[in-house]
């Protein structure tokens, strides 16, 4: 499991792009700010160990400075740049209101194509 901390409230979440339950900091919404998304993964379980992720969290609670590699970070925008983020919904699987829509004009075409069969061959 991809461990991480918020950059915001320094919270632990399960990875760098999952929004906050603390603050609902969310890296991945927008898809535009790289540099928080890079700081977001900077934090994570990809550079630090558990243990320095937690004292990375302490610090960003306490108000204390978190040290960035910016030429990680540099690289880290480019890298994110030329890929897609995770898409992270909290919605319930299943159906979407498109899907039941499209099922209901399937079934409604059937019926009338089965009514005017019917009807054409009687």
């Amino acid at each position: 499991m991809n461990v991480a901390v918020c950059v915001g409230c320094g919270e632990t979440k399960e990875g760098p792009f999952e929004p906050c339950d603390g603050c609902g900091l969310d890296p991945a919404r927008g898809g535009t700010d790289r540099m928080l998304q890079a700081r977001s993964v900077w934090l994570s379980s990809r550079f630090f160990a558990e243990e320095m992720l937690t004292e990375l969290g302490r610090r960003i609670r306490e108000g204390e400075p978190v040290g960035y590699d910016t030429g990680m970070l540099a690289q880290l925008v480019e890298e994110l740049k030329t890929q897609k983020l995770p898409t992270i919904s909290r919605a319930a699987p299943g159906c979407s209101i498109l899907t039941w829509s499209l099922l209901g004009m399937m079934l409604t075409l059937g019926a009338a194509a089965a009514f005017l069969y019917l009807r054409w061959r009687s």
